[in-house]
């Protein structure tokens, strides 16, 4: 009788290690702000939009884009260190599906 508890522990554990292992990436990009991965590109249907050479300007930028509504989603200029094709500079990200 002993065993099917066991598969069944060991199964929920599974099961709840795999639901946090998918969730984890969208909690993260929720808490820090930004949908970058952990290896610093931006997670699927999220683009970079720049670089501008100052975060002033890449504000400015930002709530041109905010206003126009274009995008169904924003997130806030950041620091990129560049890399692949992006230079290094300050970037806000929009969400095109």
């Amino acid at each position: 009788m002993r065993i099917p508890r066991l598969r069944s522990a060991v199964l929920a554990v599974t099961l709840g290690a795999g639901l946090l292992a998918g969730a984890a990436p969208a909690l993260a990009a929720t808490q820090t702000g930004a949908a970058v991965a952990a290896g610093g590109w931006p997670t699927r249907d999220w683009y970079l939009q720049g670089p501008y050479p100052t975060m002033a300007a890449c504000d400015l930028a930002y709530e041109d884009a905010a206003q126009n509504g274009q995008y169904t989603g924003l997130l806030y200029c950041h620091w990129f260190r560049g890399g692949g094709p992006y230079m290094p500079g300050f970037y806000y990200e929009v969400y095109i599906p």
